[in-house]
């Protein structure tokens, strides 16, 4: 009976540590970009991108997370080991920096200081 028992609690108790949050929930207030990036990346979403782009010399790898299919967040992984971090991105942004032949070029141009991602401290 015990056996059963373990065998059924197991994957439970398993599904429900590892249960991803909606992105909804997300508690929106972070005191550094790390714990943000975490958040960000673990919860659900309609709308989830990751591409590689090796045809770029500083921009590694891209991402872009949203829950409403209009806007969302951005993160950028450059060569140097760096990760930022933009709000509020629309998709149409998202859709133009993936498919632009130079990454660093349209990022400088149409992304930083437009679409900031603000840290707040964990109330």
């Amino acid at each position: 009976m015990k056996k059963i028992l373990l065998l059924i609690c197991t994957p439970i108790l398993f599904l429900a540590c590892n249960k991803k949050s909606d992105c909804d929930e997300l508690k929106g207030s972070y005191s550094t970009f790390v714990e943000a990036r975490k958040e960000i990346t673990k919860a659900n979403y309609p709308v989830k991108k990751i591409q590689s782009t090796p045809e770029s010399s500083w921009i590694k790898r891209i991402e872009y997370y949203s829950c409403n299919e209009k806007e969302g967040y951005l993160i950028i992984y450059t060569t140097r080991s760096e990760e930022y971090i933009h709000a509020k991105v629309p998709v149409s942004v998202w859709e133009e920096l993936s498919t632009s032949s130079s990454k660093g070029s349209y990022y400088n141009m149409h992304i930083i200081n437009r679409y900031p991602f603000n840290l707040k401290p964990a109330a």
